[in-house]
């Protein structure tokens, strides 16, 4: 004999009622569980999400404004109707890890992005969440307007493996054939037309470039390149060495991954 651990003497079609009931009262207790998880997550600095107001700058042209965070995000953002005169983030004892001023600004806040918020500005400043870290924001502003920053985060590195992106300034002296390696982008605002461009690939690939060549290249990963931007993209690490012939001297602007380390300092190359 079989044993009837239903209730009661229920027909086939009530039972089949009654589990479908069940299914449902499970169904909504895990959709408000896993709405409570994300808001947890989004909302709280766990590390796991970050997405809120770092602060408004001051207007005023030339006036600077300071944040202080004790985290580092994975981006900052904002938007402004007239370009900063100048970004700069230092993370206490490891260094400075972003300094741009209007030109690189320019060009790094598009870095792959597929379709630009009017006057928006995106920057990846890290492989995600860093706590733990005492950072200086100093945010210069130019004109009359009191631009707000966000700052966010969609993931949180493995223990002992948190990247900066640092953006450097790096001269170009004329016609001295300058060397870059190990970039993760590299961008050159004043690069003239008869400027000269030689690539190196990890395969030892060689490709002579000028600057409409580098924006057509750069079509392939992002969508804002009409500025005109002169941007290489290198987050595929394909590119091994980039020598630039320059008629004139200029400034290039260059991003590399580098390790979060408190007991190394990270040099920064400035030049005006």
């Amino acid at each position: 004999n079989v044993k009837d651990n239903t209730e009661g003497n229920d027909t086939p079609k009530e039972k089949v009622a009654n589990i479908t009931e069940d299914i449902k009262d499970l169904f909504k207790f895990s959709v408000v569980a896993i709405g409570l998880i994300f808001v947890q997550q989004y909302f709280q600095t766990d590390g796991v999400y970050q997405a809120v107001l770092l602060g408004t700058l001051t207007t005023g042209a030339a006036v600077v404004t300071t944040f202080n965070t004790t985290y580092l995000p994975k981006y900052f953002t904002y938007a402004a109707a007239t370009q900063l005169t100048g970004v700069k983030i230092t993370v206490q004892g490891d260094g400075v890890i972003f300094d741009s001023d209007a030109a690189g600004l320019n060009h790094k806040g598009v870095l792959r992005v597929l379709g630009q918020v009017t006057n928006n500005y995106f920057f990846t400043i890290s492989n995600g969440f860093v706590a733990g870290k005492n950072v200086i924001w100093e945010f210069t502003n130019s004109a009359a307007q009191t631009p707000a920053v966000y700052v966010a985060s969609d993931e949180t590195p493995a223990t002992g493996a948190p990247m900066y992106l640092q953006l450097l300034r790096q001269a170009i002296l004329s016609g001295s054939g300058q060397n870059f390696e190990k970039l993760a982008s590299i961008s050159f605002p004043s690069l003239a037309a008869t400027d000269v461009v030689n690539v190196l690939y990890d395969d030892g690939t060689q490709q002579q470039l000028n600057r409409i060549d580098i924006q057509t290249q750069l079509g392939n990963t992002q969508n804002v390149v009409n500025t005109p931007i002169y941007t290489m993209d290198n987050i595929a690490g394909r590119i091994k060495t980039v020598n630039v012939i320059a008629g004139a001297n200029q400034t290039a602007y260059i991003q590399r991954w580098v390790a979060a380390m408190g007991d190394a300092m990270i040099n920064q190359v400035v030049n005006n």
